[in-house]
């Protein structure tokens, strides 16, 4: 299996510039699948390893982002 992933976002808030935010707006996963197994296998092994993909999980819904700071004086 080859996997592709894709992202599109709009980079005008890296500038100040008014925009939409830096926030990802589609996420694209192409998969290449070489296999000898019946297609109906290979979709429900893709739809198994989806549901477990922490990743695709919380971009699909909104998840709190926490960012702690330890500062450590020289």
């Amino acid at each position: 299996m080859d996997v592709d992933l894709r992202v599109e976002f709009d980079d005008s808030d890296k500038y100040d510039l008014p925009g939409p935010g830096a926030a990802f707006q589609s996420v694209v996963y192409r998969l290449k699948v070489k296999s000898s197994s019946i297609p109906e296998n290979i979709q429900k092994l893709i739809n198994h390893a989806e549901r477990g993909c922490h990743t695709a999980q919380s971009l699909r819904q909104p998840v709190p982002v926490i960012i702690e700071t330890e500062i450590i004086p020289d």
